[in-house]
């Protein structure tokens, strides 16, 4: 199964999202991509990629010690970009322009706990980010893309998009051709 773990959001924080993806398709440069449906947005804190089912029980473990005595925290979504690099976007993110605290130690023990558990390393540094939107062509970048995610920034960001981080979650994840559905494995909820 493909599975990874993360912070989903509330159904309020939900409808913030969609607003917030309406009113960024108003925007030329961001013709070309596809909007994420808003109840499977998240911040990823681990993807495991294809496990088997005792993996899977293991990556639960590791999420309920991981999550053994952690509050609730607010994370400020302040910013927009894209993955890979601006002359080759392929996803469009909002996330907070500084790690919070709190997000940073609960991935920290995610992979302390992974690890063992016997899961490899993450690859890279942790970047938290809520993906937007994916773009359906790789070719020319979108003309002012830049240009139109600051000014996005200053329109629909300011001041931040705050989002209550209340639990962190083990999901399995099967695509489909209209989208992920993700189904709870596992979650801890905050304090």
């Amino acid at each position: 199964m493909r599975a990874f773990l993360a912070i989903p959001f509330s159904p309020d924080e939900h409808e913030k999202l969609e607003s917030l993806q309406e009113s960024l398709a108003t925007m030329p440069a961001l013709d070309d991509f596809r909007w994420m449906r808003p109840k499977n947005i998240h911040i990823t804190l681990r993807f495991l990629g294809d496990i088997e089912d005792a993996q899977a029980d293991a990556a639960a473990e590791a999420l309920r010690r991981a999550g053994e005595g952690v509050s609730a925290f607010d994370i400020s979504v302040d910013r927009f970009g894209v993955f890979p690099h601006l002359k080759r976007p392929g996803v469009l993110w909002a996330g907070p322009s500084e790690l919070p605290e709190p997000l940073a130690k609960l991935e920290s023990r995610v992979s302390r706990h992974l690890a063992e558990a016997g899961f490899p390393p993450g690859e890279g540094q942790f970047r938290p980010h809520l993906t937007i939107a994916r773009r359906r062509s790789r070719d020319r970048p979108p003309a002012g893309l830049e240009g139109e995610l600051e000014i996005a920034e200053q329109r629909w960001l300011t001041p931040p998009l705050v989002c209550r981080a209340r639990e962190a979650v083990l999901f399995r994840s099967e695509l489909n051709p209209s989208g992920a559905i993700h189904t709870v494995l596992e979650k801890v909820t905050f304090h």
